[in-house]
């Protein structure tokens, strides 16, 4: 394997977890979401606020951090494309 298909590897179990944590994130903000709904509690809504907030930032990181991943892969699958190409 070449130096361009290694990273691209690297980088695909980089994706992988940045996703897992993308999909965490989402799971959290659906539970606290639905315990929100049966609970009821208006005198908690700040302290919800502030943690769907946060919860919603580190997801915008996270999703920050994908799209990079993503141009990565997109200009290394091109690397590798022109070396079959050469090699052909």
């Amino acid at each position: 394997m070449g130096e361009p298909s290694i990273q691209y590897e690297l980088l695909v179990l980089q994706e992988d977890k940045i996703v897992f944590g993308i999909q965490t994130c989402e799971q959290c903000v659906t539970l606290l979401l639905d315990n929100l709904y049966h609970t009821g509690e208006p005198q908690s809504q700040n302290t919800y606020n502030e943690i769907l907030t946060l919860i919603h930032e580190v997801e915008q990181r996270l999703r920050q951090e994908w799209l990079n991943i993503k141009i990565q892969k997109a200009l290394l699958a091109y690397q590798m494309n022109k070396k079959g190409e050469r090699e052909s």
